[in-house]
């Protein structure tokens, strides 16, 4: 049973006539019995009797006359509403982040979007997430997009699914406490970094960090100790207290954090490569959302 056979039902039951319904819709009045017939075989009921020259309801179809434009209110209700969930949903845009710097360049490109009173009217969705995590969300269809800095040798995996679009650029430095030695170099090379601890923020239990920064070195990871912390205060103040060397993005520095007395910046020379680094929105290549597109074509015409 479908809605298509309630409607010739219903239409039956107001005209009183298979051949007035059947001039109604451009069918013959075969097919609009057929469809009676039909629907009568599939509930196992009679719905009407039939003369020679006139049909009537029997009491199972007025009874079922009711139900059945009830059922049609309903269902027509129920298309509607999904089609207004539908076109939300086409307009709204889930997006992650990977910290707090991420989340400072994201935060610039929604606000420009909604200045500009772009259409569609997007609702944004954000939640802040490790790259790993990031990455899964993005193939499952959980995110349309997110935030991630790259740099260094190292390769996101399944790299050819997704489209990125650089949108800052800059170095990683390296945070050293004026307590420490080599707060007194202009520039760290990998030497004087061996046997000391380095810290790298994630809030999540994530080693993308640790992978990128050590794909930059010449040398063995096991040269040096690289140790995770869980927040941007926790990193600054283990290095203000000489506990440790914070590898961070130097927009991180002139964009957010507060100044700290204690810590010095430098830059890192690594044998292997430089330390710049490119942030980036990053997208399934096969996400054909209209808000993902026009959000992409706002952020492509903006410079933070």
């Amino acid at each position: 049973m479908d809605s298509e056979q309630l409607k010739v039902f219903l239409a039956v039951v107001q005209q009183g006539s298979f051949g007035r319904v059947a001039e109604e819709r451009y069918v013959t009045q075969r097919a609009v019995s057929r469809q009676i017939s039909r629907l009568e075989n599939e509930i196992g009921v009679k719905l009407f009797t039939r003369t020679t020259n006139s049909i009537r309801l029997t009491a199972a179809g007025k009874y079922f006359a009711g139900r059945a434009q009830e059922y049609l209110n309903n269902f027509d209700s129920t298309i509607s509403e999904l089609q207004n969930i539908s076109n939300s949903d086409e307009c709204t845009l889930y997006l992650s982040y990977f910290s707090i710097f991420d989340a400072y360049i994201m935060e610039k490109e929604i606000i420009n979007y909604k200045r500009k009173k772009l259409l569609p009217e997007i609702r944004f969705i954000t939640v802040e997430e490790s790259v790993e995590h990031i990455l899964a969300d993005l193939v499952l269809n959980k995110l349309d997009c997110a935030y991630v800095n790259h740099y260094g040798s190292y390769n996101i995996p399944q790299a050819s699914l997704y489209e990125f679009l650089p949108v800052y650029s800059n170095e990683m430095v390296l945070g050293i406490s004026k307590e420490n030695s080599l707060s007194k170099k202009k520039y760290i090379d990998e030497k004087d970094l061996e046997g000391r601890t380095l810290f790298y923020y994630s809030n999540e239990n994530s080693d993308f960090m640790r992978k990128t920064f050590t794909a930059t070195l010449h040398k063995s990871e096991t040269k040096y100790e690289i140790k995770r912390v869980s927040s941007i205060e926790q990193l600054m103040t283990s290095t203000a207290l000489n506990q440790g060397i914070a590898y961070i993005p130097k927009g991180l520095i002139d964009h957010i954090m507060q100044p700290d007395s204690e810590i010095v910046y430098r830059r890192f020379h690594s044998q292997k490569q430089n330390q710049n680094y490119s942030m980036q929105m990053i997208y399934l290549k096969n996400n054909h959302s209209q808000a993902l597109k026009s959000f992409v074509s706002s952020v492509r015409e903006f410079q933070v």
